[in-house]
């Protein structure tokens, strides 16, 4: 669970806007996937302490384009947030996001993220470890196995610091 995603998405409409953008033959759609996950964080990869996060009752669309870009599109979900040693929690009700990878030639990716999301970074990563719950947009570039990310290009609106708010 590199990538967290609160990518979990407002409107299949925003999904249609942002599709015009994209050539239309390069789309190939899969149908919407409920989403309900447990994931571990082990300490120091994102907070100095064990993370659990679980999501539930999202549902996620992924929009994948021929040349490697692709989209995750889907309505909310509930993220919970658990420090494992002290049992401090913290949940979110997302509303949901939309969720852009732009394959760039250089064989990275730029991740445009808006709307809700929730992004762990690790140790390996240009930042250093930390998770936030963003809420707004976030712009970064990535590897291309999406697992590093090598610069945080952009913010707005709301972030909050997941480590901190559960110390």
């Amino acid at each position: 669970m590199k990538r967290f995603p609160g990518y979990l998405s407002p409107l299949a409409a925003i999904a249609a806007i942002l599709l015009i953008a994209q050539p239309a033959s390069a789309a190939a759609t899969k149908p919407p996937e409920i989403q309900a996950f447990k994931a571990t964080v082990p300490a120091g990869d994102g907070c100095p302490f064990q993370l659990d996060i679980t999501g539930t009752n999202g549902q996620l669309t992924q929009i994948t384009f021929r040349n490697g870009s692709f989209f995750n599109v889907g309505k909310g979900v509930l993220l919970t947030y658990t420090n494992h040693e002290t049992g401090a929690s913290y949940t979110v009700n997302t509303s949901g996001s939309v969720d852009r990878f732009v394959h760039n030639a250089d064989g990275t990716y730029t991740v445009y993220l808006s709307g809700h999301n929730g992004y762990i970074y690790f140790g390996t990563d240009a930042t250093g470890p930390r998770a936030i719950q963003y809420t707004g947009n976030l712009v970064v570039t990535t590897d291309a196995t999406l697992s590093k990310t090598l610069s945080v290009d952009f913010t707005s609106g709301q972030s909050v610091d997941i480590c901190a708010k559960l110390s």
